[in-house]
């Protein structure tokens, strides 16, 4: 084989050893739909939520893991794991304690018996 077409061949198989790379990259993508999916079955929360939550991850990777818990939690009978309530699921805490707050002109709560 001459010295150009081994340089050829070397050349039109160097862009190939990158695919490996370029499948592991979209299979992980992938395996992080499917593992938030998952965890929003395991939590309970509905599949719409999740879409909402999480909208940049493409929904047949969601679903997919969401069916796959589905599937296993039914055959293990496995109950749900309420999920930790998030800041945007609690009201406003600034009004939930009965706690004087310190007035907004720099003075201490027991200087204002001026």
């Amino acid at each position: 084989m001459p010295i150009s077409s081994r340089l050829a061949l070397l050349l039109l198989l160097l862009p190939l050893t990158a695919c490996d790379q370029v499948t592991g990259l979209l299979n992980k993508q992938q395996d992080n739909g499917k593992a938030i999916g998952a965890a929003c079955r395991h939590s309970g929360r509905a599949l719409e939520d999740c879409y909402l939550r999480n909208p940049r991850v493409a929904k047949a990777d969601i679903y997919a893991g969401w069916k796959e818990m589905n599937e296993y939690m039914l055959a293990k009978k496995m109950d749900t794991v309420p999920a930790p309530t998030d800041s945007t699921d609690q009201p406003p805490a600034e009004h939930a304690s009965g706690v004087a707050s310190v007035p907004h002109n720099g003075a201490s709560a027991a200087n204002t018996n001026n």
